[in-house]
């Protein structure tokens, strides 16, 4: 999805102000070529996966949101046939 449609979905979700604030964070971080997915997991996390087309394969960042809007973030790069080849955590931030 594009990045309106993205903050409509948070905007929409029941979630702390925290994690909704970190969330319209990480999709303003988008560019207009990413393709946005927003998955609610079990235990109250978000997980916003904004993924693009590299020179060779794809680029994918992964930030799991908690409720208190501390994010985790990894960076992952795959190769055309879909090996992974970067793996880079970024840590977490709040």
């Amino acid at each position: 999805m594009n990045k309106a449609a993205a903050r409509a979905i948070i905007d929409g979700m029941a979630i702390p102000p925290a994690q909704s604030q970190a969330a319209r964070r990480t999709i303003v971080r988008a560019t207009a070529s990413e393709e946005i997915d927003i998955v609610a997991v079990k235990n109250g996390d978000i997980l916003i996966t904004r993924q693009r087309a590299g020179n060779v394969g794809k680029q994918v960042f992964e930030d799991t949101i908690s409720p208190d809007g501390t994010k985790i973030v990894v960076q992952k790069a795959y190769d055309d046939a879909g090996n992974l080849v970067h793996y880079d955590p970024k840590g977490g931030t709040p």
